[in-house]
């Protein structure tokens, strides 16, 4: 096609007669918009340069810039935001459509990124790797329920996204996908190599984002999973499961990250949690699900010494004493910065030393769900259930009951599991002080179900004895 007009683009002064000068504004819109379904990915641009009249046709007309292409090929990350900011003010107020031609899989999350704020506006989203589409959505998908879309999880997985580049089948590209429920919540799975950069990405508005490794090639470091973190203000679920990778010792302190509505944390099979919980202000967190993070080896050192890595004073036995240390040590620095409402603290197969649980629960006054597995508890933690004298002493005053300090004064249920370390005398002494007090002085705030579950030094009597004062709240699989 050789247009002309009234106007030349490179030269004002020219007048050039042909058959688009006469054309009527909306069908030239209506070309334009033909064009850009058939062109390149800056066919808006190319049009505009052609004369003064194109360019404003195609400046005031959002219809023109409603197809978004992105192309990774030869491009920085930063051109293709330039980009996506340009055509989505240029189609405002009108939905539009995103195109993104991959040649780099890592740049995805980057890219869509740019696009989720305004995620009330898509109408369709394509995306291809190569040849091959690896997601295209009915225009429906999104335009029907675009007044009350939210961006509810997001689930990254750390792993090659493209199993052989020389051998590509619809299995070995599907490396995105997205779905929206009836009630227009927006969930999306990416796999990518490594985290992005933050300089790299627009906010994530997602509520909740797991992030799970899949082997040590691809695991993360605590300071780039913490910098990710900081471009997810609006999170109130995260989860991270790893592969048990160490990072070694850092040579620099990772930056604090704020998320201020996050209410539940899941750490799972990592090595890197005193750094993680270090690093987080959670100031909403109310459920903390620490999962598998015995280690029967030695974690490297932290890379600076704070208050409470002295060794700890009880000596009790563990089979997993560096992994104790990092957990309770990070789980202090979080309560200490913090100050959260925890009112579940759920750790599986997940341990501390004697010390870090006198600290922890001395300072956890509204928990009301403590459950533990595969812990090497003495009677010490146990006995830090039982109430204590204030002021010290034990017994009556005058006659009159003495006032009692309980620790964890709100709680409700407790799950002891394949915990083979404290006796079972320990524990009867403990509950039963711990509920004949609670049961009269606080009884809104006393033991309503314990579970206790293949614990060896628990035997029939302790159950029996333990059972006349808890009688159905006592439950012994």
């Amino acid at each position: 096609m050789s247009p002309t007009c009234s106007e030349g683009g490179d030269n004002p002064a020219a007048a050039l007669q042909g058959p688009f000068t006469h054309l009527p504004t909306e069908l030239l819109i209506q070309i334009f918009v033909l064009c850009g379904r058939t062109g390149g990915p800056f066919t808006p641009l190319d049009l505009g340069i052609v004369c003064r009249r194109w360019r404003e046709v195609c400046v005031s007309s959002p219809h023109v810039w409603q197809l978004i292409i992105v192309s990774t090929l030869s491009r920085s990350i930063s051109s293709i935001r330039t980009q996506a900011d340009l055509w989505i003010t240029r189609s405002f107020p009108l939905p539009f459509d995103v195109h993104v031609e991959l040649t780099d899989c890592e740049a995805l999350l980057p890219i869509i990124s740019y696009f989720l704020p305004h995620i009330h506006r898509w109408r369709d989203l394509s995306i291809t790797f190569g040849d091959h589409t690896v997601w295209k959505t009915s225009p429906t998908n999104f335009f029907q329920s675009s007044e009350c879309l939210e961006l509810q999880h997001l689930d990254v997985q750390l792993k090659t996204p493209v199993a052989d580049d020389r051998n590509l089948d619809a299995e070995n590209v599907s490396f995105f996908s997205c779905t929206v429920s009836t009630v227009g919540q927006v969930s999306m799975e990416i796999a990518s190599s490594y985290l992005p950069s933050p300089e790299s990405l627009n906010p994530l508005h997602f509520a909740s984002i797991d992030i799970g490794e899949s082997c040590l090639a691809r695991a993360v470091r605590s300071p780039d999973l913490l910098s990710f973190l900081r471009r997810c203000p609006n999170l109130e679920r995260f989860s991270f499961r790893g592969v048990c990778y160490e990072e070694g010792v850092l040579t620099a302190s990772p930056p604090v990250v704020a998320l201020p509505r996050l209410q539940t944390l899941i750490l799972d099979s990592t090595c890197i949690q005193r750094s993680i919980l270090s690093h987080l202000h959670l100031p909403a967190l109310r459920a903390l699900h620490l999962r598998q993070l015995n280690m029967d080896f030695l974690l490297d050192n932290y890379h600076i010494t704070e208050s409470g890595d002295s060794d700890d004073e009880a000596h009790d036995f563990s089979q997993s004493p560096s992994s104790d240390h990092h957990t309770g040590m990070g789980i202090r620095k979080l309560i200490s910065r913090s100050n959260p409402p925890l009112e579940i603290l759920n750790m599986g197969l997940s341990d501390m030393r004697t010390k870090d649980f006198s600290w922890i629960f001395d300072r956890l006054p509204h928990l009301r769900h403590f459950a533990i597995v595969g812990s090497d508890m003495s009677d010490k933690v146990i006995r830090l259930l039982k109430p204590v004298p204030i002021g010290g002493g034990e017994g009556e005053i005058n006659g009159h009951p003495q006032e009692m300090r309980v620790r964890l004064p709100q709680l409700e249920t407790l799950r002891l599991v394949s915990c083979q370390q404290f006796s079972g005398d320990a524990l009867v002494d403990a509950l039963t002080a711990r509920v004949r007090y609670t049961d009269i002085v606080t009884p809104n705030q006393t033991l309503t179900r314990v579970v206790i579950a293949s614990c060896n030094g628990f035997r029939p009597n302790h159950e029996e004895e333990l059972f006349w004062h808890l009688r159905n709240r006592l439950h012994v699989p």
